[in-house]
């Protein structure tokens, strides 16, 4: 039983987990072949697993892609991951934090995802290309992604998840499941990037993909990559016309608010066409 495995691959490399860092590991194999499964991993992918830990999805990973790149911030896990896949020569880890580290290229994201970094790895995602992403995830963090306007649930997160991807909530996914067992319902969810409809949802993804900086800067930049104006000088005379609050302009765009949001978005549209 992959329980049994998990835990002799603990005590061999003396390792306890703490559950208050995310650190349940994923032993039923079922729901490991489904999340695969989910993904669409294909022999010619390279596959990014972000939080490893001993490599249970790993080597489900293994069988079926043709690289799988492992990021991992704990180095206690390291030298398992090392020993346990060593005879795979389409296996590498790399040891680092996944929201800061400069992430390798890959076709597809498959994690059993740390809870406490879901947020903000999918705020990094909207910067990557890939095929599609798996994920196992808390239940009201896939609830919130998949919220409508005017759902209790509904959040900025809600509206940046549905302007770049198409979800799907698979399979809850049962505390038995794991090791140790999560206080947290979790679920399986799946991403698939999704072309823009308008060039208003062009524009306003190219202005998210720009979250550092100062909303007036990521509106210029954004309409010129989205095609809605051809030179700085155009863009500015845009936003300098737009009624555009002041102090809206003058925010970072990780700070704005949903309704702020929500009136850019309408602007550029209205632009757009």
């Amino acid at each position: 039983m992959l329980r049994d495995r998990t835990e002799a691959l603990l005590s061999t490399h003396d390792i306890i987990l703490d559950p208050s860092l995310d650190e349940q590991q994923l032993i039923d194999e079922e729901v490991i072949a489904n999340l695969i499964d989910f993904s669409g991993v294909g022999g010619d992918d390279v596959v990014l697993e972000v939080g490893p830990g001993v490599g249970n999805i790993t080597e489900g990973l293994l069988r079926h892609a043709k690289a799988v790149i492992c990021i991992e911030k704990n180095p206690k896990y390291i030298s398992v991951l090392r020993e346990r896949f060593k005879h795979y020569p389409n296996f590498d880890v790399v040891l680092g934090d996944a929201l800061h580290e400069k992430l390798p290229r890959s076709d597809r994201l498959v994690s059993n995802l740390p809870y406490m970094i879901c947020e903000a790895f999918l705020q990094r995602m909207l910067r990557m290309e890939m095929k599609s992403a798996a994920f196992l995830v808390p239940s009201g963090f896939a609830k919130i992604l998949e919220a409508r306007a005017g759902e209790p649930e509904y959040s900025k997160l809600s509206l940046q998840a549905q302007l770049f991807y198409e979800s799907e909530i698979h399979m809850e996914v049962p505390s038995s499941a794991y090791l140790p067992e999560p206080r947290t319902e979790t679920c399986i969810i799946s991403l698939v990037p999704k072309e823009s409809s308008t060039g208003g949802d062009e524009a306003l993804k190219q202005f998210f993909r720009q979250g550092d900086k100062l909303a007036k800067n990521a509106l210029r930049d954004a309409m010129i990559r989205a095609g809605i104006c051809d030179t700085k000088r155009q863009a500015v005379s845009f936003i300098a016309e737009s009624g555009v609050p002041v102090e809206t302009l003058g925010r970072r765009v990780t700070r704005l608010s949903l309704k702020e949001i929500g009136s850019l978005g309408n602007w550029l549209g209205t632009l757009a066409d």
